[in-house]
């Protein structure tokens, strides 16, 4: 009997010593699957961010930038657009390649300008899209820029200038002393898909974007400094000759702005007559807003119930324009209505007649206006005038800016 239990009991042993084994084998089975899942999630987890910045860093998102831009490498020479224009040997050839965001989008386009030889170094602009393309699609050209530059503003604009042979100062001249004195703007358009003449708002001391940008430079490298100082501009403004030529006997206050750190001045100007004090309210911006070092541009004028109601600002006007405003009138007459170019050359002009005789009262004249610029549109300016019944002299000024065609 001892025998039987002694076996019995090895047998026991025997089956538990199986049953322990058999379930350690199946945990070790269930661990090895455990741990090639682990495995593959670990693997695949620092795969990600590595992936990740290669695709970012391919598909950077473009931006629209301001101002020129490299061109694309394969189209940035002017040899490459020789035969895109095309030009002629000995008669003209691509000056100069720039590129910018033109039309509002992340592509590109190119304004490629071709300089002829011969008197006068005419210039023509051409502007493209899908550039680097076999076939470029042209969008805009200009010809015949007598004189001509042309560059993108920090707008996305295309400015150009040249010299009006027909102009005051250039009519009768030797070529030698023909100046630039037509400066235009032009911006994309949607609806018109090309681009379109505008205007810069301003009045003073620049009128048009070329000239603001010109006179910019200057100031950054140290000349003419008073266009950093608004009631020092607002000063030389009504000082002008063929505007207000308040020369002596001025204040000057600023109402608003107008610091160093300011974008915006309101400045009044009141002039002692011998029929007493006439005042002039002058707006002004710092050219692109910039609070830092922009120079101060004349934006608006308004003098005490006078003013130009139509035609509106920066519209397209041509001759003869219908002015409506109102003012205050004597014996009839409000004051003088002038047509300017750019330059503050005279166009035209005409009274501006109130509808009632005396007192403050509306007003619609016809003005006729001749430009001396023929070959488009330009920058011109809308003023109407106001006389002392004293002694003749300016008493108050409007104005609006428009595109004179």
């Amino acid at each position: 009997m001892g025998t039987c239990i002694q076996r019995q009991s090895l047998q026991s042993l025997y089956m538990n010593a199986t049953v322990c084994l058999l379930a350690l084998f199946m945990l070790a089975a269930c661990s090895l699957d455990n741990g090639n899942s682990g495995t593959n999630t670990t693997t695949g987890k620092p795969t990600t961010p590595t992936s990740m910045p290669a695709t970012a860093t391919a598909t950077a998102t473009p931006s629209i930038k301001l101002g020129a831009q490299p061109c694309p490498a394969a189209v940035s020479q002017p040899s490459y657009w020789n035969t895109k224009i095309p030009t002629q040997a000995n008669v003209n050839q691509v000056e100069n390649v720039t590129c910018a965001n033109l039309m509002g989008k992340v592509d590109l386009q190119a304004v490629v300008t071709v300089r002829y030889a011969g008197t006068g170094h005419m210039l023509d602009v051409h502007v493209y899209n899908n550039i680097t393309n076999p076939k470029p699609d042209g969008i805009f050209q200009l010809t015949n820029l007598y004189n001509g530059e042309a560059r993108i503003s920090t707008y996305n604009t295309l400015l150009t200038s040249e010299a009006n042979q027909k102009s005051p100062q250039n009519l009768n001249q030797p070529p030698a002393s023909i100046t630039n004195d037509l400066q235009r703007e032009f911006k994309w358009s949607d609806s018109n898909q090309t681009l379109v003449p505008v205007t810069f708002p301003g009045f003073f001391p620049s009128t048009t974007r070329y000239q603001a940008e010109a006179d910019q430079q200057k100031v950054n490298q140290g000349q003419e400094a008073w266009q950093l100082n608004a009631e020092l501009v607002a000063s030389k403004f009504v000082a002008q000759s063929k505007l207000f030529n308040w020369q002596n006997g001025i204040q000057t206050t600023t109402v608003s702005g107008g610091g160093k750190n300011d974008v915006n001045a309101i400045v009044k100007v009141e002039k002692t007559a011998p029929a007493g004090r006439n005042a002039v309210t002058i707006t002004m911006s710092r050219l692109e807003n910039n609070a830092n070092g922009g120079i101060w541009i004349v934006t608006r004028v308004d003098s005490p119930q006078l003013s130009i109601t139509s035609p509106e600002q920066q519209s397209r006007i041509q001759s003869p324009v219908t002015v409506s405003g109102k003012g205050t009138a004597f014996e009839g007459i409000i004051g003088k209505i002038s047509i300017f170019d750019s330059q503050y050359n005279m166009l035209g002009n005409a009274n501006a007649r109130g509808q009632q005789g005396n007192g403050m009262t509306s007003f619609s004249s016809s003005v006729n206006y001749t430009p001396t610029f023929k070959n488009g549109s330009e920058e011109g300016i809308v003023a109407i005038f106001s006389y002392s019944n004293a002694d003749g002299s300016v008493s108050g000024l409007a104005m609006a800016k428009e595109i004179l065609s």
